[in-house]
């Protein structure tokens, strides 16, 4: 059991709802799905290295976590990510990405057991995901599932 992280592209926050019961995937969104990075605490504090800003300051932003579904669902939720977040991603080159994923690795909420290779390769995923939607002029969100 645990938390499931589906980041996705989307055109829009309605389009993005639209996965809610069936999944991104299954609802033909690119995805990058992965278990313990949650889009708040843990990718905010990459983004937070990436964009060389405080931690506050990333997740203070309006579109960080913000919710497109209903508040009241029970264990699934999705939530956009800002197109600033997109942007520094899409151009993010992979030296950069595997730089920030060893301090990132050390985040406490990893407890320990981060592997910065693999939050590299999670990192380079998602900025190929960031570069398609931002091609396309679409938005990244994340579906969150218990």
């Amino acid at each position: 059991m645990g938390v499931f992280f589906d980041y996705f592209r989307a055109p829009g926050d309605q389009e993005a709802a639209s996965a809610f019961a069936e999944g991104p995937d299954d609802a033909g969104f690119a995805t990058v799905c992965v278990k313990t990075i949650d889009p708040a605490v843990l990718l905010g504090k990459a983004v937070a290295l990436l964009m060389r800003e405080p931690v506050e300051a990333v997740i203070r932003h309006p579109r960080f976590a913000h919710l497109v579904t209903s508040p009241e669902a029970e264990s699934t939720w999705i939530v956009t990510l800002p197109d600033e977040v997109r942007d520094a991603l899409a151009e993010a080159p992979r030296e950069l990405l595997a730089e920030i994923s060893v301090p990132w690795s050390r985040a406490e909420e990893f407890y320990g057991a981060a592997d910065a290779r693999h939050l590299a390769d999670f990192l380079d995923e998602l900025a190929a995901l960031a570069r398609a939607a931002r091609s396309h002029g679409h938005g990244l969100y994340c579906r969150m599932t218990l």
